[in-house]
């Protein structure tokens, strides 16, 4: 069959590409090859994607989850788009609860963190929660069913060409003939992404890699946080190496989960409307880059998390932190010794620093040691240390006007494209590859 416009991936990104486009007189089609909302049981592929399926944090700000000037827009522009996601999301039944908005409660944080050598980034936050969010993304596909966008669930797109004017969709057994392209993969899809822009001519660029693991405590460490800001995002420059670490994607009272991927497994966190634990969770993230002679992370990125895959028996690696901090494997006896219960059923007792390399084991310990200055107790031998976590956003495309690749009717959004890291990020950027289909001439 031929669309106007086809769109690879139901994340974010393609889900709000696909809404831009209803309604346009262009015929649309979103290729997704995991399932509808009510049938999906894959954290990372299905309609929603990952993060809107998973938890549903939205960040309101522009100065969290994305970069405003690769992808050209004004700030002006970019608070108009946040708005627009952030009103979308509740015109589907998402509820109105916001966090980061007290600017004195933000401003001590803030201060705290200052004088702890922490750097606190506030902005305004919404959580939907892993409940609800379905419930809203089940309601935005069905709208986009009523309104005539197409979706071809379960099909697994194997390359992409351009022929005779216009784009080939290959499904295998069958093919779509497209205008244009949307390629909205995701971080799942990021790898598969970049061997379809080569052969596209478009391939992309290697930029940073974020390599570390899942931390998990006792939830009251991390209330008094909590009350200001619902995912508060810190970085920390190492004494050692003077590596960035971050903080990111917190799960109060939440759950570890784990991310299956084709050739390795990768731990993730969600927390719940309804169902809370007694532990909190984030991830810890060491900022790599590479240089000449190696400079492909996503190659990097992905033999780390193998090895880790074949220490752990194809199960994520479970140590208490202090046995990492002493250098010695956690066994199933050691890990029962802790004050906290996993939330994480399947793991591996063993040691994340056969897997992960030693400059970033040091980044990591010594990062929660400073972290241990604003969240006294993170420190301490009950806390948990999941691994791998593994954040593809190292391949970056360079793109023009609307998220359009040099060429011409190809666009890359989302967080495949390396220009998003987040939910609201990657729905703005389909919008905005959306709105310059819209735009073209003819």
């Amino acid at each position: 069959m031929r669309y106007d416009v086809a769109v690879i991936g139901a994340g974010p990104a393609g889900l709000f590409a696909a809404l831009e486009l209803a309604d346009s007189g262009l015929s649309t089609v979103v290729v997704e090859k995991g399932q509808a909302p009510r049938e999906r049981r894959s954290i990372t592929c299905g309609v929603g994607g990952a993060g809107a399926f998973s938890d549903g944090k939205l960040n309101l700000t522009p100065r969290i989850g994305g970069d405003p000037a690769a992808i050209g827009c004004s700030v002006a522009e970019l608070a108009e788009l946040i708005a627009y996601v952030d009103h979308v999301f509740t015109r589907y039944g998402a509820p109105a609860q916001y966090s980061g908005e007290d600017p004195k409660a933000l401003a001590r944080l803030k201060k705290a963190a200052a004088e702890a050598g922490v750097e606190f980034i506030s902005g305004r936050q919404r959580h939907i929660g892993t409940g609800c969010i379905r419930e809203v993304i089940d309601a935005m596909y069905r709208d986009l069913l009523d309104r005539g966008v197409a979706f071809r669930l379960g099909d697994e797109v194997k390359a992409i060409a351009w022929a005779n004017d216009e784009f080939v969709v290959d499904l295998g057994e069958e093919q779509i003939h497209a205008g244009a392209v949307i390629a909205a993969p995701g971080r799942v899809g990021a790898y598969w992404l970049r061997e379809v822009a080569r052969s596209l001519g478009v391939g992309p660029q290697f930029g940073p890699l974020d390599v570390g693991v899942r931390v998990e405590f006792p939830a009251e460490l991390y209330d008094p946080i909590e009350r200001v800001m619902y995912d508060a995002k810190f970085r920390v420059r190492t004494p050692t190496y003077d590596d960035m670490v971050r903080t990111f994607c917190t799960n109060p009272r939440g759950f570890v989960v784990q991310e299956d991927h084709d050739e390795f497994v990768l731990v993730n966190g969600h927390a719940e409307n309804e169902c809370k634990t007694e532990n909190t969770n984030f991830a810890l993230l060491v900022h790599i880059e590479l240089t000449d002679p190696v400079e492909d992370t996503t190659e990097y990125g992905r033999a780390i998390a193998k090895l880790a895959t074949t220490i752990g028996g194809g199960r994520p690696i479970l140590q208490r932190l202090k046995d990492l901090q002493q250098g010695r494997r956690s066994t199933a006896d050691r890990i029962r010794r802790v004050s906290i219960q996993p939330t994480l059923a399947a793991f591996t007792p063993g040691d994340i620093s056969m897997a992960l390399p030693h400059r970033v084991v040091v980044d990591l310990v010594e990062a929660i040691d400073v972290l241990d200055r604003i969240m006294p107790g993170i420190a301490s031998e009950g806390t948990l240390v999941y691994a791998p976590e593994i954040k593809f956003y190292d391949t970056q495309y360079r793109v023009g006007a609307g998220m359009e690749t040099g060429l011409p009717g190809f666009y890359v959004v989302g967080d495949a494209s390396g220009h998003s890291r987040g939910i609201v990020f990657a729905a703005l950027t389909g919008i905005l590859a959306a709105r310059h289909i819209k735009a073209r001439p003819g």
